[in-house]
């Protein structure tokens, strides 16, 4: 009896025992095969409050630092959204509650809570106010669908906003489906959607499926294999917010042979030597304008007759605008909103009234933070310079780390001509003596421009017409170093006149010379025709636009006819 109890128990633990891998089997086939059956809340997961307006872009959910605001039937897009996703260089000065549009062809100003804008000073009506709330932009819908010929579409019950700037594709289900929110079975779904549905998407499989949205807005993954009768929606959209047109002016043979022309007093322009013909000059660019203060006030000591003249011997006249090397105006200046526009209406003024060709922008000491300040004054300055047939050049350093903020690809976008200052390898404050451009400065000056974006039918090659004598003096035992800017022919007879000698430095590719009066040695990496050609050489191998020489009155006579010889067919 005993024996039989047992068989029965044993029976019972072992069914108990397959019961049991039964069920864990099971479990392990639904775990592997089974799909999963779990739905979730879709703005609980994109973490959207119950009356926030969530917003897909280009078909992506985009998470939002500042949610759209829903007034009175419009939809207002925070700015930091636009600049990220629409157009990043779309300007807000929080300080003056003033947005600005640039384009090509167009600067367009508006001001928070009015309805009235400007198109290149041109007012127009609003039909709805852009709105500051605690310091954040908003921008209507409706500006932004026609301004930026963009689709949108709201979707009132699920508060959903899509917005699509390029070509898509749509497609029906072959069968139902579940939403889901990752590219696999097992992720939970969000919606379920029936055979027959439409969904809009790109071409993004991964593993199977792909990522789609759907008619409520929301995103996610079903099987790409029940995606059915596929049709490519195609978006007009001729938007441009970049700078693509040529120059207004280019020369008709060889290469651009510019020379700046320092002024310090109006006088100076009536000057002999300042209306001396030179053959196979293009431009000259007279230092005329500079800054009172920091209120944006433009000094100016243009001449009429100057231009006058230039025009009768066939040159461009490009106006030299300088920051006086202060970056305290430069902060001022380019920082506001109301400066900059009101530096661009004087800049246009003078323009008009001196006939000008064009504006040179002679920026040297714009402060690290006002990086993207000096960009959207050259942005605003493009388009009304452009309309007047007028050049835009601006000067800029050679390509080094600490110069990166004046975004060198965002320059050689905007701009028609870029002057990359190729001297100045050594200067007044040098801790040794040397060349102020050697061969291989001014071959990295043209290299790193164009490795930074600037197109080489825009980067124009400044070159020195001047050098630096350097006065190494001893005393007691130390060396002190002082240096003095020359013009080609006084440095070349100072070292003559102190019984020194000249030598070629295959270094630099210079003539060298050196003179020693007692405890001074005096040292000199000429300018001259050796060095300017040599120069001209690299502009022809790299095949940019052309030269551009400070200053005149420091070259000698030889130089004028090489110029000629070299960039000129």
């Amino acid at each position: 009896m005993k024996h039989k109890k047992g068989n029965i128990l044993l029976k019972k633990i072992v069914n108990i025992f397959c019961l049991f891998i039964f069920i864990i089997a099971l479990l392990v086939f639904a775990k592997i095969y089974l799909p999963s059956f779990e739905k979730i809340n879709y703005r609980d997961s994109v973490k959207l409050a119950k009356d926030e307006v969530g917003i897909n872009m280009q078909l992506d959910y985009i998470p939002m630092k500042n949610i759209p605001l829903y007034e009175n039937g419009e939809i207002y897009l925070p700015v930091d959204f636009v600049q990220k996703h629409i157009d990043n260089y779309i300007y807000w000065d929080k300080e003056e509650n003033t947005l600005t549009i640039t384009n090509e062809h167009n600067v367009i100003r508006m001001k928070t809570d009015e309805l009235e804008y400007f198109v290149n000073n041109e007012p127009l009506e609003l039909d709805l106010p852009i709105y500051n709330i605690n310091g954040v932009a908003y921008m209507p819908k409706s500006f932004l669908e026609d301004f930026y010929q963009l689709q949108f579409e709201y979707i009132e019950p699920t508060k959903m906003l899509n917005i699509i700037k390029d070509d898509y594709k749509i497609a029906t289900l072959s069968k139902n489906a579940r939403l889901r929110k990752g590219p696999d079975k097992k992720s939970p779904y969000v919606e379920k959607l029936k055979r027959g549905d439409t969904v809009s998407f790109y071409e993004n499989d991964i593993n199977g499926y792909t990522k789609v949205i759907s008619k409520s807005g929301y995103e996610g993954y079903i099987p790409t294999k029940i995606l059915k009768n596929i049709e490519n929606i195609s978006i007009e959209n001729d938007y441009e917010n970049d700078y693509v047109a040529e120059a207004p002016w280019t020369v008709d043979n060889g290469k651009i042979n510019l020379i700046f022309d320092q002024m310090q007093k109006v006088v100076a322009n009536s000057s002999e030597s300042r209306r001396t013909y030179r053959e196979g000059v293009d431009v000259l660019v007279p230092t005329w304008f500079s800054f009172k203060d920091e209120t944006g006030k433009i000094l100016n000591i243009a001449d009429k007759g100057y231009v006058d003249w230039a025009h009768s011997n066939g040159y461009k006249v490009w106006g030299l605008l300088t920051d006086n090397f202060d970056k305290k105006i430069s902060h001022s200046v380019l920082s506001s909103t109301e400066t900059r526009e009101y530096v661009i209406k004087q800049l246009l003024a003078y323009v008009s009234m001196y006939d000008l060709d064009g504006i040179n922008i002679d920026f040297e000491s714009v402060p690290t933070d006002d990086g993207d300040n000096f960009i959207q004054f050259l942005r605003e300055l493009a388009p009304p310079l452009r309309e007047e047939g007028a050049v835009l050049s601006v000067d800029l350093f050679v390509p080094k780390p600490w110069t990166a903020h004046y975004n060198r690809n965002d320059v050689g976008k905007i701009v028609d001509y870029v002057i990359v200052m190729g001297y100045d390898e050594h200067y007044a404050g040098s801790k040794n003596a040397g060349s102020v451009a050697s061969m291989n400065w001014s071959e990295i000056a043209i290299k790193d421009t164009l490795a930074e974006g600037v197109p080489k039918d825009k980067l124009i090659l400044g070159i020195p017409f001047y050098c630096r004598l350097w006065t190494e003096t001893l005393e007691n035992g130390q060396t002190k170093l002082t240096s003095k800017a020359y013009s080609m022919q006084g440095a070349y007879d100072f070292i003559e006149e102190k019984g020194g000698t000249f030598t070629f430095d295959e270094k630099t590719g210079q003539n060298y010379g050196e003179a020693k009066e007692g405890n001074k040695t005096y040292k000199v990496w000429l300018e001259d025709e050796t060095s300017i050609a040599k120069r001209l050489d690299l502009i022809l191998q790299y095949d940019i636009a052309g030269s551009g020489a400070w200053k005149r009155g420091l070259e000698k006579e030889e130089i004028w006819s090489l110029l000629q010889y070299k960039l000129k067919d």
